[in-house]
């Protein structure tokens, strides 16, 4: 079997140069496992084509692709290099063991937003790729809005992974709203603000809590529904439904705003005589 991170790393030393906290008894076999899996998550984000692209490039590109699969292989390979260390009768706290997790994610979430950054700014193999082409169905169409709209630390990884489900949203539900205010714009940025919520809603719904934005993250950390919560789903559940919940009343104002006439009276000249005005003048 092919050991992947050969593609990236010449030598174990190289690997542990760029990755911090490698143990010197690892090895690329040892490792093949968690690799293909790191591998594949960056593939499904970028393409095969481009990834063997940056895998063949010189400079900050090859190097942002290393710090991504790396961080990533040892993300999916923590836990079992805990069982190791156990085995071998050296003790790890709950505390080092998260605090390591965190830094592995936190690293390949950087290179990842970095990578998609350095693509989205010009790279034409890029644009032509499913998730690039999908923006021209959405309403939120770049990190920098979607960040100014829900803090997502900018993350260009978390707003491509979430472009499915926006195309989702807006054919199940906001599509319509989009159309009626065509002719009411001051409340676009209200609309706009609850397909974000909505968005950052079902991802907590179906994405694993380590693959949320570091604001997210800390959000479900800090929140005090943790200390009343049986379980970290329960968490995420519970912090989802806050977001739905407001969300759905902005939709439900906006449904009574742009429902009501724009000067907030009636006009008496219109409404007589229409068979759908029940008012009688009584003389």
């Amino acid at each position: 079997m092919a050991l992947v991170l050969k593609d990236l790393f010449e030598t174990m030393k190289d690997f542990q140069e760029c990755i911090p906290g490698v143990d010197s008894n690892v090895s690329f076999s040892l490792l093949n496992a968690s690799a293909s899996s790191a591998r594949k998550d960056i593939i499904n984000i970028l393409t095969a084509p481009i990834y063997q692209k940056l895998r063949e490039a010189d400079g900050e590109p090859r190097e942002l692709l290393q710090m991504a699969l790396g961080n990533n292989t040892m993300a999916k390979e923590n836990p079992h290099d805990v069982l190791r260390r156990r085995k071998a009768n050296v003790d790890i706290y709950r505390h080092e063991l998260e605090a390591m997790q965190r830094s592995y994610i936190d690293n390949y979430y950087n290179a990842m937003d970095s990578l998609i950054c350095y693509l989205d700014s010009g790279d034409r193999e890029w644009k032509r790729t499913p998730y690039y082409q999908l923006r021209d169905r959405l309403q939120i169409t770049s990190t920098e809005e979607f960040n100014l709209l829900y803090p997502i630390d900018n993350s260009y990884l978390f707003f491509f992974r979430t472009i499915p489900v926006q195309c989702e949203i807006l054919d199940e539900t906001i599509s319509d709203y989009f159309i009626r205010i065509q002719n009411r714009p001051e409340y676009k940025d209200r609309l706009k603000r609850a397909l974000a919520q909505l968005i950052i809603a079902y991802a907590l719904q179906r994405f694993d809590l380590q693959e949320l934005p570091a604001t997210i993250r800390n959000h479900y950390k800090d929140s005090s529904l943790q200390r009343h919560s049986a379980n970290e789903q329960t968490i995420l559940h519970l912090l989802a439904e806050q977001l739905l919940n407001t969300a759905h009343q902005t939709l439900q104002n906006i449904d009574l705003a742009i429902q009501e006439p724009k000067s907030g009276n009636i006009e008496t000249e219109t409404s007589f005589n229409r068979p759908d005005d029940k008012i009688y003048l009584l003389g």
